[in-house]
């Protein structure tokens, strides 16, 4: 037996390590690392993976202490490792283990001996089409719209659902308006102070959807126009509280419908970064709730064809003239916990939207960027799942309040 230390090339902290006999091929080979990945490497057959040894000019081994591989255990690609899964280099399937390992030292430990390459995906996938709308109509359970007067509006996914309540994640950078500050909790004000920092021309003082952001002056004098959903927000509410509704596209229905309103305050206020761009709010489920809790991958791969989708990020983006909408994209690389995308070519979308597979499973959000129409360079990156939302209530032991698990 001889034991392999394998890394997915493009995927942060992907090294694994299989035991084969030296008998077998590449093609047990590749079994092996798929039975090891068996989670992330689902949606590939194990004949599809790329193999290559991970060697350098004089046939040794890479070491881990080399630049190269550190990067590449961030999910990086340096030049040598573009240069050592150049398709000249991959390993065949029929070929055995001992032939390939011929004049290369004994396997060992601090070492990556195997380069892993999965494939882009290939048949319908290729054509970037659409995402298939039965698939659309499955993920409108978890994403919806939310919105709060004129001041902010985007796209929401279900990260967790008790009994009793449903967690929705958001972008921070829809609540840093004025509007909101006096009825956000402690944790939520840091983080907005933090995030302010970071991108210092997001500060605004009571609205930030402003005329005077407006080009053109005589569009500017024409009144806003507003929806029914809009002007029943505006209705004067006892509390005092921003008012934030829910939409959701329903099945047979070209438009999102309300299907919750919650006040802004502390108690709503569940967990929030600013590095990371996002705030969960807990929300009480509604009686006739159609909303589940959504079903994440925490794992994406380099070159894999994706959809960018959601809901316009800014309420002023009346020339958009749908109520939703989904564009093509591909992750061609990674920068720590971001995805690195191309062909995104949706400003209304580039502040707050949903990556998802074309299977409709969220893999990543847009974060970082305001979404409005003053932003104007397409959004590019994307923010991963892996290690940033916490520990989700469904997951936990009964609290108090007697909120139990809830399986879907």
């Amino acid at each position: 037996m001889v034991k392999l230390l394998c890394a997915v090339v493009g995927v942060a902290e992907s090294v694994l390590s299989v035991r084969v006999d030296e008998s077998d091929s590449v093609a047990d080979l590749k079994k092996a690392v798929k039975a090891e990945k068996k989670n992330d490497l689902k949606d590939v057959d194990a004949y599809k993976l790329k193999l290559f040894l991970a060697k350098t000019a004089d046939s040794k081994w890479l070491s881990s202490r080399l630049e190269d591989v550190t990067k590449l255990k961030k999910g990086e690609k340096t030049a040598l490792i573009e240069a050592l899964t150049s398709e000249d280099k991959e390993l065949q399937g029929e070929d055995s283990l001992e032939d390939v390992l011929i004049g290369m030292d004994p396997p060992s430990t601090s070492q990556i001996h195997v380069l892993v390459v999965v494939p882009r995906s290939t048949g319908d996938d290729d054509a970037w089409s659409p995402m298939d709308p039965k698939v659309q109509l499955n993920l409108w359970k978890s994403v919806v719209r939310v919105s709060s007067e004129d001041v902010c509006s985007g796209t929401a996914l279900v990260v967790d659902q008790t009994p009793t309540h449903l967690y929705l994640m958001t972008n921070l950078h829809m609540w840093t308006d004025a509007t909101f500050t006096d009825h956000l909790s402690g944790h939520f004000k840091s983080e907005i102070k933090w995030y302010l920092r970071l991108f210092p021309s997001m500060k605004t003082s009571g609205r930030k959807r402003k005329d005077a952001d407006v080009k053109d002056a005589n569009v500017a004098m024409q009144p806003r126009r507003k929806s029914p959903r809009t002007t029943a927000m505006k209705t004067p509410t006892l509390s005092g509280k921003p008012l934030v509704v829910v939409e959701q596209l329903l099945p047979d229905t070209t438009k999102p419908e309300e299907v919750i309103r919650f006040s802004l305050d502390k108690d709503t206020c569940w967990c929030s970064s600013a590095a990371f761009d996002f705030a969960i709010f807990k929300v009480a489920v509604p009686r006739d709730n159609k909303l589940v809790r959504c079903k994440m991958s925490l794992k994406a791969y380099d070159t894999k064809n994706v959809d960018v989708f959601g809901f316009p990020g800014a309420l002023q983006d009346q020339h958009f003239g749908h109520a939703y909408a989904s564009f093509p994209a591909k992750i061609t690389g990674w920068r720590g916990n971001q995805m690195i995308l191309s062909s995104l070519s949706a400003p209304g979308l580039s502040g707050s939207a949903l990556v998802c597979t074309k299977y409709g499973v969220p893999v990543g959000y847009i974060g970082g960027l305001d979404g409005s129409m003053k932003n104007k360079q397409y959004q590019s990156y994307a923010f991963t799942f892996q290690g940033l939302i916490p520990e989700l209530p469904s997951s936990l032991p009964p609290d108090t309040e007697g909120e139990t698990k809830n399986e879907l």
